[in-house]
């Protein structure tokens, strides 16, 4: 007889945390990456790499193994020479390249035609559901490290069976089309103000962002990829300058809320120095109210889990930010709406506690620049 204690034993891992037990991956869980270019990694037998899961999480879980059950983030080491071995899987992935340089294979079926590209450091790809990749590191005397974010929770958790997830034969036509011999040459579409859809950006920092008013200063563009649900969401803010404290919306607040998708939030910091504020889960922002405070530089990954957080550059250049996270409108139902009224909730700099913008100029004055004076009007130029 099966006892509610056996039961409970068997339920200490979800089916991802199991794998990952059983693959023997190298595992960092904490709320902020200092510097994604000194992560330790270590040798992963499957891929033919070594790689580190970064469990990126503002509260973690005692006694988990992974807290990320939604989309989890990886560095990984491609040896000289060498290569990320060869697979499909029934989940998405999205790469950005660290350091290096290389190329990428992308194909259906063996009698069917292959596509190779090639990638250099700040590029980002994304392999379309389900298809064959491989990745190889073009340089013979350096390693190449790329940065990933993955939907593998959701599909471990889902099917709760390793085989189905790397060997489904099912391919996605309507996602990638094989005999397009354009779909990873970097064309881009213009989809509406602050929206495009590639399948490969060969330099993040080169791409053009619009100007969005609802945050303050700032620009961004959000890139829809090999039509899946990540989206490569790339924002830069002008030195000496912070954006409204935001977060999104909560659960069943509105069709865009929530959406369904257990999905996180982090963003990759490619410049600047500068800092975070944060606010514990379910607090709203307000004079008196305690924060936390996170320093980033360049090469810093962070997470502001579901709660109010507020980006600030201290640095006299502006300050440029990747995201990979949830957000193809066709997966929302939020295409007949103006994008606009995405971005979540603002905390109006009127109604923010006035602490928040003397410690900035405190820290602006350290560094012999101007203070900083939020005004309406500045944030509808």
């Amino acid at each position: 007889m099966t006892t509610t204690t056996d039961r409970y034993d068997l339920w200490t891992l979800t089916p991802f945390e199991q794998w990952l037990k059983d693959e023997g991956v190298h595992i960092v869980t904490d709320q902020l990456i200092r510097d994604v270019y000194s992560v330790e990694t270590k040798p992963w037998e499957r891929t033919g790499c070594s790689a580190a899961i970064l469990d990126l999480t503002q509260e973690p879980t005692e006694g988990a193994l992974i807290n990320t059950q939604g989309v989890t983030r990886y560095i990984y080491d491609i040896p000289p020479g060498g290569k990320f071995n060869a697979e499909r899987h029934m989940y998405e992935e999205i790469f950005f390249v660290l350091k290096g340089r290389g190329a990428t294979t992308v194909w259906v079926d063996d009698d069917g035609p292959k596509h190779t590209f090639e990638w250099k450091e700040g590029s980002v790809f994304s392999i379309p559901l389900n298809a064959w990749h491989e990745i190889y590191n073009g340089q013979g005397d350096d390693t190449a490290r790329l940065y990933a974010a993955s939907s593998a929770p959701t599909a471990f958790n889902l099917y709760a069976s390793p085989e189905f997830v790397f060997n489904c034969p099912v391919s996605f036509p309507d996602r990638f089309n094989p005999t397009d011999e354009q779909y990873f040459s970097g064309k881009s579409t213009k989809l509406a103000d602050r929206f495009m859809q590639t399948n490969f950006i060969a330099d993040v920092n080169a791409v053009s962002l619009d100007r969005w008013r609802a945050r303050g200063p700032g620009a961004n563009m959000m890139i829809l990829m090999a039509g899946g649900h990540f989206i490569c969401h790339v924002s830069e803010f002008p030195a000496g300058t912070y954006k409204k404290a935001h977060t999104q919306p909560p659960m069943g607040r509105g069709r865009a809320a929530g959406l369904g998708l257990p999905t996180s939030t982090a963003y990759l910091f490619l410049n600047g120095e500068g800092y975070d504020l944060q606010w514990d889960v379910g607090v709203t922002p307000g004079e008196g109210v305690p924060f936390e405070r996170l320093d980033y530089g360049a090469g810093t990954l962070m997470t502001p889990g579901s709660s109010y957080h507020q980006h600030f550059n201290l640095s006299k250049e502006p300050s440029r930010y990747v995201v990979f996270r949830y957000g193809n409108p066709r997966y929302t139902g939020a295409g007949s709406k103006r994008q606009s009224d995405t971005g979540g909730l603002n905390i109006e700099w009127k109604d923010e506690d006035p602490a928040v913008l003397k410690m900035f100029n405190e820290e602006l004055a350290k560094r012999g620049s101007e203070p900083f004076v939020p005004t309406e009007s500045e944030a509808k130029d």
